[in-house]
């Protein structure tokens, strides 16, 4: 008996999957959160549309397009140019999980007594450096809550959710660097 509820548990956790990635798929999603990786909690905000992204921290800003990315570092004013492979963007964007294609991850559902859903992803291939990715779901509200990215050196990024709401389709622009608004010292092309 309990084999046979095996492959109806993880159905269910594709089915979450399924639903976060459909809550997210909104014309913009605006979200702003709290990222803990190796320089320790930093806070900033977030537009999304489908794979693109246009990030603020303090530290940094991130455009991407869907092709190019563009890093703009603060402090130095450098700005790095590059086309990312999948872990890349998740070093960058932990939120790019939830635009990533349904066959790229195996899902299973874990144990949560806090009043989420939590998923954990494994990568199909590992060759892009993740061994797997945690998401918590706001089970009341279908938002995601909490992503924990572990690449398989061992770090670790994790992002709290701080607030999150769908928006209107923004402009390309959006998800573009404007070197008008943000000139830079040094531009490296990575491409």
């Amino acid at each position: 008996m309990l084999v046979a509820s095996v492959p109806v548990f993880a159905a269910t956790a594709d089915a979450e999957l399924a639903a976060l990635r459909k809550k997210m798929s909104a014309p913009s999603v605006e979200a702003f959160f709290t990222i803990d990786g190796l320089e320790g909690p930093v806070q900033g905000s977030a537009t999304m549309a489908g794979a693109k992204i246009a990030m603020t921290t303090p530290q940094m800003c991130v455009w991407y397009d869907g092709t190019t990315q563009w890093t703009y570092i603060t402090a130095s004013r450098e700005l790095n140019i590059s086309e990312p492979d999948a872990a890349e963007l998740l070093a960058t964007n932990p939120f790019a999980i939830l635009s990533a294609g349904s066959g790229e991850y195996s899902c299973k559902k874990l144990a949560d007594a806090s009043g989420k859903t939590r998923l954990e992803l494994t990568p199909a291939d590992t060759s892009a450096g993740i061994a797997k990715i945690q998401v918590s779901v706001n089970r009341s509200t279908g938002w995601p809550s909490d992503i924990m990215v572990t690449f398989t050196d061992g770090r670790t990024i994790s992002l709290k959710v701080d607030k999150i709401s769908a928006g209107k389709t923004k402009p390309a622009s959006t998800f573009r660097y404007n070197k008008a608004a943000y000139p830079a010292s040094e531009i490296i092309d990575l491409r």
